[in-house]
């Protein structure tokens, strides 16, 4: 990543925290980071995560430099007025054409999170996430990270540092994690990650 896409990130960042700050809740590297070391460093790409109702006006605060992709199960769409807004599962931010951020998009029913590729798991919505007192933002819990990362159709494999989360996990949390993907998916992600490092 160059200083000026870098800049550009940690620009964005600290826009939607001053803005929107409590609209969303960081997702990915930066949610694992968050637990395990109470660390909030943007090295790169950042993940958050935010409720439909939400999108609309965290989207308002992304600058027009910045290309906006809405992502639904069928197709990509730049134009905000052939979106339908009900079935959009993320967006993506672009910065040319490196993508800079991607807002993960969750339903919520009678206050229940119900989880992206099953809607029959649920969890009260204010169960889903952590709140840093020394960084002031709230961040997904690392076993739902996980389960968007295990289960996601593509390339879960590519991101890090699955262990040392798995280590970290209280038995509670390990145990709603290996419930939802299974051990296959865990002990993959595991083993691929002994072969990188």
């Amino acid at each position: 990543m160059d200083n000026r896409q870098e800049s550009t990130i940690k620009s964005l960042v600290t826009n939607l925290n001053e803005k929107v700050g409590n609209l969303f809740k960081y997702h990915g590297e930066i949610a694992k980071q968050l637990f395990l070391t109470d660390g909030f460093n943007i090295e790169g790409r950042v993940d958050i995560s935010a409720e439909r109702k939400y999108l609309g006006e965290i989207l308002k605060y992304i600058p027009d430099s910045l290309k906006i992709e809405l992502v639904d199960e069928h197709c990509t769409t730049t134009n905000f007025h052939e979106a339908d807004f009900s079935t959009i599962q993320h967006a993506n931010i672009f910065e040319e054409d490196n993508l800079i951020m991607t807002i993960i998009v969750y339903d919520v029913e009678d206050e229940m999170w119900m989880f992206r590729w099953n809607h029959n798991i649920r969890l009260p919505e204010k169960h889903i996430y952590f709140h840093s007192i020394k960084w002031d933002v709230d961040y997904i819990k690392p076993e739902i990270v996980l389960m968007y990362e295990l289960l996601e159709p593509t390339n879960y494999h590519k991101i890090p540092n699955y262990r040392s989360v798995l280590d970290a996990l209280s038995y509670y949390q390990f145990m709603t994690l290996r419930t939802i993907v299974g051990d296959d998916r865990i002990n993959q992600a595991v083993r691929f990650e002994k072969r990188v490092i």
